[in-house]
């Protein structure tokens, strides 16, 4: 499932990161990034993301598997489906919070101290 974040902000690695991704680096220098359902390798949410011209473009799946043979990067993986389409909407919900402006809010005022003979007479 391919989405277009526009008018991002941020960088596609902060984003990942920030969406709980781990980071992958095939040994030709190809980055990727990963998300495990469980304490086990696969299945895991897997995403090819870059920064484009409008914003980020995210690609996502699920491997339900590793590669079945050396050299090979076909393997079991779901490219549509309920639980790709919440991933990336949860995705969507993150780059939106980090486009939001920052609040600012003014820090509460210290309190005066009263001395001994106010706190009597109140």
């Amino acid at each position: 499932m391919k989405q277009l974040l526009k008018g991002a902000t941020f960088s596609a690695r902060e984003l990942m990161r920030k969406s709980g991704y781990g980071e992958i680096r095939t040994k030709h220098g190809q980055i990727s990034f990963a998300k495990r359902f469980g304490p086990e390798h696969y299945p895991r949410f897997h995403a090819y993301v870059e920064d484009v011209e409008r914003g980020i473009q995210v690609n996502l799946h699920i491997d339900q598997k590793k590669a079945s043979y050396e050299g090979s990067n076909a393997h079991s993986g779901e490219y549509t489906g309920t639980k790709v389409e919440q991933e990336m909407w949860r995705i969507v919900q993150a780059a939106q919070q980090m486009m939001k402006p920052a609040t600012t809010t003014n820090p509460p005022k210290p309190k005066k101290k009263k001395g001994l003979l106010s706190k009597l007479w109140n």
